[in-house]
């Protein structure tokens, strides 16, 4: 079986989500399935997107990069490269196309449908519905309907469509998508071990020379999702906690400008993949907020990883969603409001009086984010 990736969005080396694709593809080429993967570069001497797979056949298309907040330039160059990504989908003769749904799928997806494939959608995000949600578009206005009308052609074509939480099937499902072709399967960390790196042999802690303290962390995209002014807010709540807020995006020097006088903060600068596992290990606690209703369109990629390294963990998702139900079950972590700083820190201050490690998060990271149990359900989603 032959299996084609057409990926429109921009390859970045830094993105969280690289080791999902590296381990999804290295799936596809364990089970036998011959690869070919399309993908939009900004360099043409950009080669990380090859994961180290010599197997695959690979297409880059070259393309500018785009401001996140313009929308307009953003769907024009995606919607230019699936173009020609949907081109080479129909010359490629493979059997399934695996696509990463965005705003500009339609073109591939139909080029798939054509030449009779089965196409696998996988929704990392609900578009445009979290444009919404960052404030960019209006819910229910022109460009709001145009898209979704996109939106929902690959809704209604694909075969199968992969939501990455429970909150996000559902909220596919209200808009009318047949449930039976939904499968939710959430993004997992880098193994299927949990992680326990010492405060001595930890490499993040070596960078910055932090002292042996209750560090409330966040780490991550600071964008418009991600409701970093939670964080913030409660921070000033704390005054003797310190805090970490650890990333890049697009409200960084929004959110620095917010932090300045604001002793306990302090933001560094994103750091390397390889440091995420040092950086959640080190936390007393990391903070894992949304804006109110994101998990509905989203749920971060980190957080499987984040919970397979013991530390607590607070969600900032609200405590009426279905994976804070999920959270209870398992007793792993808490779950507080997305818009209340003062719950937020009263969770803080709880956790800063307990000692040792939250051993019970890891139920939660085996119940939804093992690694090897995720990936052979990608395997098995493509299969004719």
């Amino acid at each position: 079986m032959k299996v084609v990736i057409a990926t429109p969005i921009l390859y970045d080396a830094q993105s969280p989500f690289n080791h999902l694709f590296k381990d999804i593809i290295g799936g596809f080429l364990d089970a036998g399935y011959d690869v070919e993967r399309h993908v939009a570069v900004r360099d043409e001497r950009e080669d990380g997107y090859r994961f180290g797979y010599d197997a695959v056949e690979y297409h880059k298309y070259l393309r500018k990069e785009s401001a996140h907040g313009n929308i307009i330039t953003r769907y024009l160059r995606d919607t230019l490269t699936n173009i020609r990504e949907a081109r080479g989908v129909r010359r490629s003769g493979a059997d399934v196309l695996f696509e990463d749904v965005s705003y500009s799928s339609f073109w591939a997806v139909r080029a798939a449908k054509k030449k009779g494939m089965r196409v696998v959608a996988m929704l990392q995000d609900v578009w445009p519905d979290n444009a919404v949600q960052s404030g960019l578009i209006r819910q229910g206005g022109l460009l709001y309907r145009f898209f979704e009308a996109w939106q929902r052609y690959v809704y209604k074509k694909a075969d199968k469509l992969i939501c990455i939480s429970d909150d996000m099937k559902d909220f596919i499902v209200s808009k009318g998508v047949d449930e039976k072709k939904i499968e939710v399967i959430y993004n997992w960390g880098y193994s299927d071990e949990v992680v326990d790196i010492p405060w001595d042999e930890n490499e993040f802690v070596k960078k910055y020379r932090l002292k042996k303290d209750f560090y409330a962390v966040y780490a991550g995209n600071i964008g418009k999702m991600q409701n970093v002014d939670l964080v913030l807010r409660a921070a000033r709540k704390l005054p003797d906690t310190e805090f970490l807020i650890i990333g890049d995006g697009a409200r960084r020097a929004e959110i620095e400008k917010q932090a300045e006088g604001q002793a306990n903060v302090r933001m560094l600068p994103l750091q390397p993949p390889e440091l995420a596992e040092h950086i959640y290990c080190m936390a007393g606690v990391n903070i894992i907020p949304l804006v109110e209703g994101g998990p509905k369109t989203a749920m971060p990629s980190k957080t499987g990883v984040v919970l397979s390294c013991g530390r607590p963990a607070i969600f900032c998702f609200g405590t009426g969603t279905r994976f804070a139900q999920t959270v209870q079950e398992c007793g792993a972590g808490t779950s507080v409001s997305a818009t209340d700083e003062t719950e937020l820190a009263d969770a803080i201050r709880t956790l800063q009086t307990e000692t040792g490690r939250e051993p019970r998060s890891y139920a939660l990271f085996q119940r939804l984010f093992l690694r090897t149990r995720n990936i052979e359900r990608y395997v098995e989603s493509v299969k004719i």
